[in-house]
């Protein structure tokens, strides 16, 4: 018990820390792709961050377990949605066009004429950075919201890996000894 509690208030403190860093001032910029259903954060500099991705399934029956049910299959089909994104959608002309629209409303938004964004550079980047941490994104996803609408008696899951999630496992896996 005393060593499960240890565990949680040091991963809670390594996560603490390992949001203080030197790059706080950098923006974050998300990109939307298949109509928002995938949802892209990033860097300028091109540094990954986060993805999310939405999956809906409808309820039904009135059965005890239908919206477990339902809930289940939501989850897998967001969780479907990153792994072929992951697989085509970041190397498609798509990915290279909506992160440079992205990126130059980001730059308007600044309204900064003295900050120059090579854009096929920092798209390069987080495609990279996309491409090496596949595996990890996958492997830690979760369940970040779930919302049932009554009106169409659907359940919506929102599906999320961040690096900040996925260091934070990581940390909390050694330490179990895993």
């Amino acid at each position: 018990m005393y060593q499960k509690l240890a565990i949680i208030a040091v991963a809670v403190s390594l996560t603490a820390c390992s949001t203080f860093s030197s790059k706080k001032d950098e923006r974050s910029v998300k990109s939307e792709f298949f109509g928002g259903d995938i949802k892209v954060t990033y860097k300028m500099s091109g540094e990954f961050e986060s993805i999310s991705s939405s999956g809906t399934a409808k309820v039904t029956s009135n059965a005890p377990d239908a919206s477990e049910k339902a809930f289940i299959i939501a989850s897998l089909r967001a969780r479907a949605q990153i792994a072929e994104f992951m697989k085509t959608g970041i190397e498609s002309e798509k990915f290279k066009q909506t992160v440079s629209n992205s990126l130059q409303e980001a730059e308007e938004e600044l309204k900064s004429s003295s900050m120059t964004v090579v854009k096929d550079k920092i798209t390069s980047e987080l495609q990279e950075n996309l491409k090496q941490k596949t595996e990890a994104i996958l492997r830690g996803t979760y369940v970040e919201s779930k919302e049932f609408d009554k009106g169409t008696s659907t359940i919506k899951v929102v599906v999320k890996s961040s690096t900040r999630d996925i260091d934070t496992a990581k940390n909390l896996s050694r330490m179990m000894g895993n």
